[in-house]
């Protein structure tokens, strides 16, 4: 199956709550508070981002430059993602815990005895599969908050979800 390019999101300053759903699962959603609208655009056209917002002056300036952008309609974060997903659901992968809700970066895979030191010993004890992210160097892994998480995207999302979800936290098989 052809991978086809994952799409970039861009959340105006309204929309730091969606920036942290997307990310959550799964999505590149750049956010940045306080950032003017001309750096939103500037940064909108170098990194080929679609720009999310509802803010109709920004619409109009994005719209001249020829940038790609959504204007959600919904006010509460839950139902944007919602209705952003229901959008792009032919386009988006709901991979959970897959980037940094903090800096946006793809998680990488990182060996159990590499993060014994870093986890707390009842997380180590009972998990094998962890990720760090690349920036920041937090560690992640599947714990109860992950099925929280997902049982909430469910909920959200409804059926779309089971079309559209991913598990990047089973074990890879061993070879034998």
């Amino acid at each position: 199956m052809k991978q086809e390019q994952a799409l970039k999101f861009l959340c105006d300053e309204q929309l730091g709550k969606l920036a942290r759903w997307l990310r959550i699962s799964g999505q590149d959603a750049f956010f940045k508070n306080r950032l003017g609208d001309n750096e939103l655009i500037e940064l909108a056209e170098k990194e080929a981002r679609i720009v999310l917002t509802r803010d109709h002056k920004l619409v109009k300036l994005i719209a001249k430059k020829g940038l790609a952008y959504y204007f959600l309609t919904e006010n509460y974060p839950a139902l944007q993602l919602r209705e952003l997903v229901e959008r792009f659901q032919d386009k988006i992968r709901i991979r959970v815990f897959s980037r940094c809700v903090e800096c946006n970066l793809a998680l990488e895979p990182i060996l159990k005895e590499e993060v014994k030191d870093l986890v707390p010993p009842f997380v180590y004890k009972h998990q094998d599969l962890f990720r760090r992210c690349p920036g920041c160097k937090k560690i992640f892994w599947a714990g109860t908050h992950k099925s929280q998480v997902e049982l909430q995207l469910k909920s959200v999302l409804g059926e779309i979800y089971d079309k559209i979800h991913e598990e990047l936290w089973n074990p890879i098989p061993e070879k034998g």
